[in-house]
């Protein structure tokens, strides 16, 4: 019997060791944060209650055990495609979706993933290495190398691969489950509700803690790169591709108020940290790093006045054929739009906000057309 209270007393010691460290962690996470976002954050990072999972789809065993894998297997190669971790997410990927139609009493039998050269089993038995990121529904198989996709990127710093492989993964399997259970947010859009199913995935992976915040920024960004703004194009306009992507990635998991790591999501494209500067100042300002979804139009501007010069050049001097080509590019030159990092500061006396680097002097925090300012100040302000 002694021996038994000893052994109790001994796992109960290690428990208590375990909780007071996760505590500790917690604490030094969330320091630099006051009132409700103190609480928040260290809920989050304690563990002290679950997340609420707001479809109300149980996790299965199997669930467990794959996001077990993807905690130990850590972060993935940012230089190469991270095969294995590619591997584990697909595994996690159908078990998610599978059990969503099962609650719903469809049948979804797993996909096929190829990340090898050769050639496919369905749809012509084509060449992978010519079709590297499709879904091909005779043979239930996705293909998969985004290397390709990103020769197009003009901001291409701190690229990740394994992160950008992973939104095409996520939106390929979109397509997979569409073919079998239908479309139930973007009817009439094949490619939007691929975009929505990969934000939804995406957003239960950032809840998980099995990826942070910039697997989904990338990805969003790699989305709007995709798009094109002309009526041959098959994912529609890049604008679109971007809210149906964070349509699906608010529509579960995550939404305002939700925490990615140590960021907030304050409003429904818009992620703030509240940085350490912000304590201690008695001139009522608060600092924050912030993510916002920016599109810029210089360059689309300046390729459509490009292609309209070369246009009257070729239908001017050129072949009847030469004008015909010309007269294609007209119009379809695209804007580029990335989350950008920032830094804000808001001004609670003067109710006014700045965000370094835009180019634009502070502004009321009511003129903010994104609503970021708005909820920092509402949620913040009240403390100084």
């Amino acid at each position: 019997m002694k021996h038994l209270i000893l052994f109790l007393t001994l796992i109960s010691s290690v428990f208590a060791l375990n909780a007071e460290e996760l505590n500790i962690k917690a604490h030094k996470k969330c320091k630099s944060r006051r009132g409700s976002d103190y609480k928040d954050c260290y809920i989050y990072y304690s563990r002290i209650y679950p997340r609420k999972r707001k479809d109300g789809v149980s996790s299965s065993n199997a669930n467990k055990h794959l996001i077990d894998n993807l905690y130990d297997y850590g972060e993935p190669s940012a230089h190469i495609a991270d095969k294995e971790f590619l591997r584990l997410h697909f595994e996690l990927m159908y078990d998610y979706w599978h059990a969503r139609a099962q609650k719903k009493g469809w049948t979804l039998p797993p996909p096929i993933l190829r990340l090898d050269d050769g050639f496919l089993k369905g749809c012509g038995k084509i060449s992978i290495t010519k079709y590297p990121n499709i879904y091909c529904p005779d043979s239930t198989e996705i293909t998969l190398d985004v290397r390709p996709l990103v020769k197009g990127f003009t901001d291409r710093k701190n690229l990740n691969l394994s992160y950008l492989s992973l939104a095409i993964l996520s939106h390929e399997f979109g397509h997979h489950v569409n073919h079998y259970i239908g479309r139930e947010k973007y009817h009439n859009n094949e490619e939007s509700e691929a975009d929505w199913r990969a934000g939804k995935y995406l957003a239960y992976a950032i809840s998980k803690r099995l990826i942070p915040l910039k697997a989904l920024t990338k990805g969003a960004n790699l989305f709007f790169s995709a798009g094109d703004f002309h009526m041959l194009s098959k994912h529609g306009n890049p604008k679109n591709r971007f809210v149906a992507f964070m349509n699906g990635f608010n529509d579960e998991s995550m939404g305002v108020g939700s925490f990615a790591g140590e960021w907030l999501q304050d409003t429904s494209e818009t992620f703030s940290k509240r940085t350490s500067s912000s304590y201690g100042m008695k001139n009522g300002k608060l600092y924050f790093d912030v993510y916002r979804f920016e599109i810029e139009r210089g360059r689309q501007i300046t390729g459509n006045i490009l292609s309209g010069v070369i246009g009257a050049i070729s239908c001017s001097q050129g072949s009847a054929q030469e004008c015909a080509n010309s007269l294609l590019l007209q119009g379809q030159a695209k804007p580029e739009g990335w989350f950008r990092k920032r830094k804000m500061i808001i001004d609670c006396k003067s109710k006014n906000f700045d965000i370094k680097g835009d180019g634009f002097r502070a502004q009321p925090v009511s003129s903010d057309q994104k609503k970021q300012a708005q909820y920092l100040s509402r949620r913040y302000c009240s403390e100084i």
